[in-house]
């Protein structure tokens, strides 16, 4: 395999737009994060990380519209708050099993984000935070809020942006 295969042959041609995008994605996260214990809520940083690299180096791809982003975000947060309530300890059906929680979470999440067609991978990512660690519901809307930002970074920055991917 030759050097040159291993490089992005797009980057050849757009190389200033590939760094901007990604700078922007990193400044981007550097302002949630500047805002969110990154130690406390490990899963949901990832989460935003990774919507945050959809957003910015796929800004024309259905995953990263408004629909599906904010949307999917809103049936993981849904799915782990109701997955939270009804499975922790004091809860409806208490279960020991962190790992049968978490997966009830993502299970939920992804039944209500394709029955709402509101697709969106790393918002699983969010209902597995909510049962993993505590979490309160400042914190939600702390994120649904820099998912707003995101959606609108995305909105007024597309036609700027190249599909880097």
């Amino acid at each position: 395999m030759s050097r040159r295969s291993q490089i992005d042959e797009e980057f050849r041609h757009h190389p200033l737009r590939y760094l901007i995008q990604s700078a922007i994605a990193g400044v981007v996260t550097m302002v949630f994060l500047s805002f969110l214990d990154i130690l406390t809520y490990t899963g949901l940083v990832a989460a935003l990380g990774a919507t945050t690299f959809l957003i910015f180096t796929m800004p024309h791809k259905v995953s990263a519209r408004p629909r599906y982003v904010l949307g999917g975000y809103i049936m993981g947060a849904l799915a782990g708050v109701l997955t939270g309530f009804a499975f922790s300890e004091g809860g409806i059906l208490p279960l020991e099993s962190v790992f049968a929680i978490g997966a009830i979470a993502v299970g939920l999440a992804t039944f209500l984000m394709v029955t709402t067609n509101t697709e969106h991978p790393p918002a699983a990512g969010m209902a597995l935070g909510l049962v993993l660690q505590p979490w309160d519901f400042k914190t939600v809307a702390y994120v649904l809020g820099c998912v707003c930002f995101l959606c609108l970074a995305r909105l007024v920055l597309k036609r700027f942006m190249l599909d880097l991917v």
